[in-house]
């Protein structure tokens, strides 16, 4: 039987969203980043509101609303680099409004990414499927690995001891 080499990891696509969902995902992609010595791409999509939502005068009131989401998302994100960096691991970020699958799908070619870190919103009944929407769609949409992480709450639920003094 080969052996298998070790993967060339140079580039780790993070797809964040700032849940509670993504912050194991978040420690994954800047522990494999330091341990690769891999640059580390932060990407967060903000999901549009439908046109039919959106009248004509009210979209002024949409479009600044956009550019807050945008500013807050961009401060997060400066943050994560700052956090990144503490950690020697290079980062960079990529904000986006559009379908959040679409965008990681669309940034993980364009960047010729070599995994994919994302959180889950999983279930602890493994008889069910975990993955949420964007996760799947990411899952089944790219022929690049592709690595889900549960949140810390997930990981540790079953394992937890009550200590009674």
């Amino acid at each position: 039987m080969e052996s298998m080499s070790t993967p060339d990891v140079e580039r780790i696509l993070l797809a964040t969203d700032f849940s509670r969902w993504s912050s194991g995902a978040i420690e994954y992609a800047f522990e494999m980043g330091r341990c690769f010595d891999a640059e580390v791409l932060m990407v967060h999509g903000i999901e549009p509101i439908s046109d039919a939502a959106v009248d004509e005068e009210g979209d002024e009131d949409f479009d600044e609303f956009f550019e807050e989401l945008v500013e807050k998302s961009r401060s997060r994100l400066e943050e994560m680099v700052d956090e990144a960096e503490r950690m020697d691991v290079k980062a960079r970020f990529h904000i986006e409004i559009g379908q959040r699958w679409k965008i990681i799908l669309n940034h993980a070619e364009s960047e010729d990414v070599d995994l994919i870190v994302m959180g889950r919103r999983g279930n602890v009944d493994q008889t069910e499927l975990s993955l949420g929407t964007t996760s799947q769609r990411v899952f089944f949409g790219t022929n690049r690995p592709v690595l889900t992480v549960p949140n810390r709450s997930e990981q540790t639920e079953e394992t937890q001891v009550e200590v009674i003094d």
